[in-house]
């Protein structure tokens, strides 16, 4: 249940930058480091610009996922990655998660409204990860046993992840609560799980998979998974089934049991289209995406306001292209209606985002005029959305 995908010299920028107010071009906000109100008749349109971590990032790109917000917590506290290290920050102010020896990097995937933090770690075996918890200042982060990866975590404090194992080549999802493994996420005979990527306060969890033809032709399906709390909960597999060229993926889903996610045609060039599931789970309804946006993706809901944000891009733009014509916009659906963007930090900067508040604050990531990606927050964001011209 996300509220959900750079040296000395780029902290000192970040900071800078953080205590300016800057007025930016059409559709783009000013940038500015906190203090004014999220929420109310007062709310003050924003794009809240964070500190990053020391480090360099030579090559920003809105797919590496090196530095963005992937989650917002209570007081101030949001979570993600900076450089490539798992982060978290204060305010504005960016803090490093201690690693422990032998890992190089990762993420901080959520965090909840106690502060509880989890994600994965990184070693220099790419395929050898790590699943932690940690909490603000802690000396050290607490890894969950025969854990890889760690997606989410509700406000109960249940983490839900994944392990994979070599032999047989398996990826099992684990739940776990109070330092343990709570459940291990069974899925029906002939299925092979992919990914667990969310947890909401009811205990249902999401992720996707593989799994026996429906058809005639023998084509394996690749659908959309949901677990309910039960502790021997089976999944049931959301519709449309899909196949190998046509997969469905959750990626968060809100207290209501509404889920998010996209749809990949690998058939039609790897075509993204955003996705949404609502009780009882009928067949996935797709949102609008951007005017002439050929991909689109959802990758975080609020919890109780049905505002979902993602990320679209490959945009058809005419020849000559707009002045303002950024290939990757982070986008923001109230629900119902059209798709509208964020605004960026200056024209044909790209923006992502991945997280989204009941209090309509949303996390992500802006690249600036100089071409280096800081993580931001946008606040009230439904104020400063808008449809970009087709």
């Amino acid at each position: 249940m996300r509220r959900r995908g750079k040296g000395i010299r780029a902290t000192l920028a970040g900071a800078v930058i953080a205590s300016l107010t800057v007025v930016l071009p059409a559709q783009t906000a000013a940038a500015e480091p906190g203090g004014a109100p999220d929420t109310g008749p007062h709310c003050k349109p924003s794009i809240r610009i964070l500190e990053s971590l020391p480090g360099e990032d030579p090559y920003p790109n809105p797919w590496l996922h090196r530095t963005q917000v992937n989650d917002i917590g209570p007081a101030g506290l949001s979570v993600g990655v900076s450089h490539d290290l798992p982060a978290y920050w204060i305010g504005t102010k960016a803090f490093a998660v201690p690693l422990p020896p032998g890992t190089t990097g990762g993420q901080v995937q959520a965090v909840n409204r106690s502060g509880l933090m989890v994600g994965t770690l990184t070693t220099p075996v790419w395929t050898d990860t790590l699943a932690f918890s940690y909490r603000p200042g802690a000396r050290s982060v607490t890894l969950l046993p025969g854990g890889h990866t760690a997606s989410d975590v509700n406000d109960r404090g249940h983490i839900v992840g994944t392990r994979f194992d070599d032999d047989p080549g398996v990826t099992t999802g684990l739940e776990w609560a109070g330092g343990r493994i709570h459940r291990k996420l069974f899925v029906p005979p002939g299925y092979r799980l992919d990914y667990v990527t969310g947890i909401n306060n009811a205990g249902q969890v999401i992720g996707s998979g593989f799994g026996p033809s429906d058809t005639d032709d023998n084509s394996p399906t690749s659908p959309g998974l949901l677990w309910s709390a039960g502790a021997d909960a089976r999944p049931i597999a959301l519709k449309p089934l899909g196949s190998l060229d046509h997969q469905y993926r959750p990626q968060d889903i809100d207290d209501s049991g509404r889920i998010v996610g996209t749809y990949v045609s690998v058939q039609e060039q790897w075509l993204d289209r955003p996705a949404v599931w609502v009780a009882p789970y009928g067949p996935a309804s797709h949102p609008p995406r951007l005017p002439i946006a050929h991909n689109g993706t959802l990758e975080g809901i609020s919890p109780s306001t049905n505002v979902s944000v993602g990320i679209g891009s490959q945009f058809l733009y005419p020849w000559p292209p707009p002045q303002d014509s950024p290939l990757v916009r982070a986008q923001y659906w109230t629900g119902e209606g059209p798709m509208r963007a964020l605004p960026a930090l200056a024209p044909n900067a790209f923006t992502t985002a991945y997280t989204v508040t009941d209090d309509d604050r949303v996390g992500g990531a802006a690249e600036d005029a100089g071409g280096d990606t800081h993580p931001v927050i946008w606040t009230c964001a439904r104020k400063q959305a808008f449809i970009p011209a087709g």
